[in-house]
C-alpha cells in the first residue's frame, strides 16, 4: 500500500483519457471513452493534482467495513485483492463450455459487476468512444480521468460518482455574468475539482467513503455472503440457541444493505459473541427498557425480521445512556477508545 506521499509519484506526463460510465441494466456497468483535445489536458492535471495533495496531506487507514474518517484529515485505503476478480469473457460466438470437474463455478453476476467497475476505468482501450448524440441521454454513473501508464507503468483512475453531463438535463438557461448578465451557450460536460477515489491495479484510495460505498454497495461479497456469516453467528452464539426462524429473520434483514452484512461479519467473528447466553441478553434488554419476551423464548433466540436490528446494536453495544441526563442514545458509528 502506499503512503500518503507517494501519490505524488503518479506520473501524469502521458496523455490522459476520460471515461465515463453508465448502467443500462442495475446489474450491468458499460463504460465509453470521451476523445479530449490538447487543450483539456492541463485541466485534467490539475484536477488530479488537487487530488493528490488532498492525499499527501491525509493520514491513511485501511479500510474495514465500520471504517470512519476525519474529513480533510484521513483517506481510506483499500487493496484490490479484496474485491472480486474479473471472470473470464468469452467470444460472443463461441459456445458455452461445459464445467468440468473440480472447475470453479461461473462467478455471481454481482461479483461480476465490481470486476466490470474496474475493468471500465483500468482498462479503457477496451471501451468504445462515446458519439455526441448520446450526451442528451447519457445519465452517467461516475467518470474517470485515466493515465495508462500512471503508476509504475500501470494504469491509475481518478473517479468521481458525479454525471458530467446532468448540466445538460438540470439546467434550462445558462449565463455568464461580468457586471451584466449575458447569455451563454450551455457547456457540454462539466467536472469536479477533485476526484473521490484513485484506482489502481492494487489498491484504491477512498477520500470519500459515501461514494465508495454507492459504487460498490451492490457488488461486494459481502451481501453474498450472510448466509454464512449467519451459521458463523449461530455457531458463535455456543450460550444461545438459535430457533431456525430466527435464522432466516437475520439472513433476510442482513442481505438488504450492506452495512447490516458488515456488522453480522463482525459481529460472527467477535471473541464476545460467546458470553451472549439468554440470561445476559435478558439482563441487557431490560436494562434498556426493552421486552426480553420480544426476543427469547424457553431460553433460546426468537426473533422475527423487525427485532434483528435492535439485537445487532445491543449485541455491538451501540445502546448506552448520557451519563450527566441518562438520555438513551444510540451510538450511530461504533469504535473502540
Amino acid at each position: 500500500m502506499k503512503e500518503p506521499a507517494d501519490w505524488r509519484a503518479i506520473d501524469t506526463s502521458g496523455d490522459p483519457i476520460l471515461v465515463v460510465g453508465r448502467r443500462p441494466r442495475p446489474k450491468q456497468l458499460e463504460g465509453f471513452v470521451v476523445d479530449l483535445d490538447v487543450d483539456t489536458h492541463g485541466i485534467m492535471r490539475d484536477i488530479v493534482a488537487t487530488t493528490v495533495t488532498a492525499l499527501a496531506s491525509r493520514s491513511r487507514l485501511d479500510w474495514h467495513p465500520d471504517a470512519h474518517i476525519e474529513q480533510g484529515e484521513e483517506y481510506l485505503t483499500v487493496s484490490v485483492s479484496d474485491l472480486p476478480s474479473a471472470p473470464r469473457r468469452r467470444h460472443r460466438g463461441n459456445a458455452r463450455e461445459p464445467d468440468q470437474p473440480g472447475q470453479r463455478p461461473p462467478p455471481d453476476p454481482l461479483l461480476a459487476e465490481a470486476a466490470d467497475l474496474l475493468r471500465v476505468v483500468l482498462a479503457p482501450g477496451e471501451l468504445d468512444n462515446l458519439h455526441p448524440a448520446e450526451l442528451a441521454e447519457g445519465n452517467f454513473r461516475l467518470y474517470a480521468i485515466v493515465w495508462e501508464a500512471g503508476d509504475q507503468d500501470g494504469p491509475v483512475a481518478f473517479v468521481s460518482e458525479y454525471d458530467p453531463t446532468a448540466i445538460l438535463r438540470k439546467a434550462h438557461s445558462f449565463f455568464r455574468f461580468d457586471g451584466t448578465l449575458r447569455a451563454a451557450d450551455p457547456p457540454d460536460f462539466t467536472l469536479d475539482r477533485q476526484a473521490d477515489l484513485i484506482v489502481t491495479r492494487t489498491e484504491i484510495a477512498i477520500l470519500n467513503p459515501t461514494v465508495f460505498n454507492r459504487l460498490f454497495a451492490d457488488i461486494r461479497a459481502l451481501l453474498n455472503d450472510v448466509p454464512a456469516y449467519t451459521k458463523a453467528l449461530k455457531k458463535a452464539l455456543k450460550g444461545l440457541p438459535m430457533s431456525s426462524a430466527s435464522e432466516l429473520a437475520i439472513e433476510q434483514v442482513c442481505a438488504t444493505r450492506p452495512s447490516y452484512a458488515r456488522r453480522l461479519q463482525n459481529l460472527a467473528a467477535s471473541p464476545g459473541a460467546a458470553s451472549i447466553t439468554a440470561s445476559t441478553l435478558r439482563a441487557v434488554l431490560r436494562r434498556h427498557s426493552q421486552d426480553p419476551g420480544d426476543f427469547l423464548r424457553s431460553g433460546s433466540l426468537e426473533i422475527g425480521p423487525a427485532q434483528v436490528p435492535v439485537l445487532l446494536d445491543v449485541a455491538e453495544g451501540r445502546w448506552y445512556e448520557a451519563d450527566f441526563t441518562s438520555e438513551p442514545r444510540r451510538a450511530a458509528r461504533w469504535s473502540r477508545r
